[in-house]
C-alpha cells in the first residue's frame, strides 16, 4: 500500500473522532459562574448595574437581569435570537444600540458562550451576584 493511502486511511479514521469531540464540547452545559459571569462583568456591568442602570437595565442579579430594562426583557431563556442581550452583540457599531458601546466587539468565543448559555435555558445559580468593575 502506498504511503498516500496509509495517510488517507489514518486521517479518515481520525476525522470522525475529532468531529465527535468538537460536537460534544459544543453541547456541554455552559457553566454560568465560570464562563458567563466573567463576560457579563467585564463587558456589561460598567453601564448596567445599581449605580448607572443605563436603559433601566441592571444585570447584577438574576432577578434584575430577567426583568430587563425599559425596552422589556433582554434574556429569553432558550431563544438567543429573541434575546436583546445577545442580539445587540451582533449589531455593527454604526448602530446606536450595539453593545458593548466600544469600537471593540466581544470576541466570537464570548458571543458563542452567551448564545449557548441562553439557548440552554439561561441558568443562573441562586445567590450568584455579578460584581461591577471597581473604579
Amino acid at each position: 500500500m502506498s504511503r498516500f493511502c496509509c495517510i488517507a486511511l489514518v486521517l479518515g479514521a481520525a476525522l470522525p473522532a475529532c468531529v465527535m469531540k468538537l460536537t460534544r464540547l459544543k453541547n456541554d452545559p455552559v457553566d454560568f459562574v465560570r464562563s458567563v459571569k466573567p463576560v457579563l462583568e467585564a463587558n456589561c456591568l460598567e453601564c448596567h448595574q445599581d449605580r448607572y442602570e443605563f436603559a433601566g437595565l441592571n444585570l447584577e442579579t438574576k432577578e434584575q437581569a430577567m426583568k430587563g430594562g425599559r425596552s422589556g426583557p433582554v434574556i429569553v431563556p432558550g431563544a438567543p435570537h429573541q434575546s436583546r442581550l445577545y442580539k445587540v452583540l451582533l449589531l455593527g457599531h454604526d448602530n446606536p444600540v450595539a453593545m458593548p458601546p466600544t469600537p471593540e466587539r466581544l470576541d466570537r468565543e464570548n458571543e458563542q458562550t452567551l448564545h449557548d448559555w441562553i439557548l440552554q435555558g439561561a441558568q443562573w445559580p441562586e445567590g450568584v451576584r455579578l460584581a461591577p468593575p471597581q473604579d
